[in-house]
């Protein structure tokens, strides 16, 4: 009998009877997620972000398309979909109007953020890693018209 209940409790251990932390974020952008609002909205333009995570290391896959300009920044900032935030994770676009890019990032280049809602700590995946999954980061794309940002999407956790 206690051979049997071990069994089951090894099994049901086995088929993930409590998840584990997040390791992988979406995001979908727009311009209508910009905070403040833009003063330049793009309806037509649009972006989703994927990010996943390998033990200390996150690989990311940005897509985007019809900006106003052509990208001239992205970044993940600290924030909530409520909150305009600092930048945390810095990655460079190409330079155009649509484009897919990809890339990763450690500890190593977190750098510190803090918002009423969230703390960062420059060099602390864990930190970034734990804001990410409370939603307290987002991806955000950058252009000459709309230097603050012209697309934004809030990081989720799936």
């Amino acid at each position: 009998m206690k051979t049997a209940l071990i069994s089951a409790a090894c099994a049901l251990a086995a088929c993930g009877g409590s998840s584990g932390p997040a390791t992988k974020f979406t995001a979908t952008m727009s311009s209508a997620n910009e905070v403040p609002a833009s003063p330049h909205p793009n309806a037509s333009a649009t972006g989703s972000a994927t990010y996943t995570v390998s033990g200390s290391t996150v690989s990311y896959t940005v897509t985007f398309s019809g900006l106003s300009g052509n990208a001239t920044m992205g970044h993940i900032h600290v924030g909530t979909s409520t909150e305009g935030g600092t930048v945390v994770v810095p990655f460079t676009p190409p330079a155009a109007t649509s484009g897919t890019f990809t890339g990763s990032f450690t500890g190593s280049d977190v750098r510190a953020g803090t918002t009423p809602s969230q703390t960062i700590v420059a060099g602390d995946i864990n930190s970034m890693l734990s804001a990410m999954r409370a939603r307290g980061t987002y991806t955000n794309i950058h252009t000459s018209s709309n230097p603050a940002g012209e697309i934004r999407g809030q990081n989720q956790p799936q």
